[in-house]
């Protein structure tokens, strides 16, 4: 269900930004960022509606030589976020790490239950009778 709901709200943003007319194009764009920079959170969602404002409108991007000076606020976002992922990236792994030990440390501390404990003198029990009938047998 959440793949196809996916599926319709990308055709919808395609079809919408499809008939948007070249004369809102950087100012979409540019309201985008904006609302970017208020709630990153946002960042995922929005950014479907810049690749395809990009996919779609890319000649008139590439062709208009003003449209570079105001997409400034729009490439420093974008090499903010890539300065930090390194950094995030880093944090996730420490944080992982921190967990693995945890869950290590639960398990070993962890206390046997009742059936852990029979198991365990079961076990003893098989050893000390092989080892017994092995002394016999030599």
């Amino acid at each position: 269900k959440q793949w196809y709901q996916r599926r319709v709200r990308a055709v919808t943003v395609e079809k919408t930004i499809g008939r948007l007319p070249i004369s809102h194009v950087v100012p979409l764009i540019v309201a985008i960022t904006e609302r970017i920079e208020k709630k990153p959170g946002r960042g995922g969602e929005l950014s479907i509606w810049l690749r395809q404002l990009f996919i779609s409108h890319r000649s008139y991007l590439i062709s208009s030589p003003d449209v570079a000076s105001q997409l400034q606020p729009l490439y420093k976002l974008i090499e903010m976020q890539l300065n930090n992922y390194p950094k995030l990236t880093k944090l996730q792994g420490k944080l992982e790490l921190l967990l693995q030990e945890k869950k290590s440390d639960e398990e070993i501390t962890a206390p046997l239950s009742p059936v852990s404990l029979q198991e365990e003198e079961d076990d003893e029990e098989d050893i000390i009778e092989s080892d017994e009938s092995d002394a016999m047998s030599d």
